[in-house]
Formats: structure tokens, C-alpha cells, sequence
């Protein structure tokens, strides 16, 4: 896995290696944050933030999480290559959005 990290928006970028790439999907749940545990709110946060990369041919090839710095150390992301993401690689699409959690409760 590549790591990048988009200091000026504050957005990290994991791409699977070649092998891995023709994936379509990839269960989040399956990914483990080894330096911390994150509480329900932060994890539904974590979600909400998270999206999907796929390649021209629509092969999933990683994910990029928003507002990395609140969920990640900011020294393990200075450690990232730098990348620099246009207006099209930062939109979010509101249809990958399925619920709105607050303290524990699904409120949308």
C-alpha cells in the first residue's frame, strides 16, 4: 500500500499496490487502526470522511480519508509522500453517504 498525504487539504490518499488493484470493493470494516481504538462516534466519523478511488476502468484502487488529521498522528502523516489533489479528487458524492450517526444514535 502507497500512502500520500495532501498537507494543504488535509487528505491522505491510500493506494493498493498493482497486484491488489483489481479489486472492486474492499471491506473498511476489515482495516485495523493498530495505534489507537476509536470510539463509535469518531469510527462513524471515520466512515462519513472516508471515500473510494477507482481508476478510469472502475477497478477500486484505494481510499482517501478527509480531515485526516483529526483521525490520524500528525507526524505518521508528515511521514507520507506529498500529493497535491485538483478540485475533481476532493469532491465527495452525497450518495455514498447512508446514515448520520451522533452519540451512539443513526439519526439520518
Amino acid at each position: 500500500m502507497k500512502v500520500y498525504y495532501d498537507r494543504v487539504h488535509d487528505v491522505v490518499s491510500l493506494y493498493l499496490e498493482k497486484q491488489e488493484s483489481n479489486l472492486k470493493k474492499i471491506n473498511h470494516s476489515n482495516l485495523k487502526d493498530i495505534d489507537r481504538n476509536y470510539s463509535f462516534d469518531e469510527a462513524a466519523s471515520l466512515l462519513l470522511d472516508m471515500v473510494d478511488i477507482f481508476d478510469r476502468e472502475g477497478n477500486f484502487i484505494g481510499f482517501r480519508v478527509f480531515n485526516a488529521s483529526k483521525y490520524y498522528d500528525i507526524d505518521l502523516l508528515n511521514s507520507a509522500d506529498e500529493e497535491i489533489l485538483n478540485e475533481v479528487d476532493l469532491q465527495r458524492s452525497n450518495d455514498k453517504i447512508i446514515a448520520k450517526v451522533s452519540n451512539g444514535q443513526i439519526i439520518y
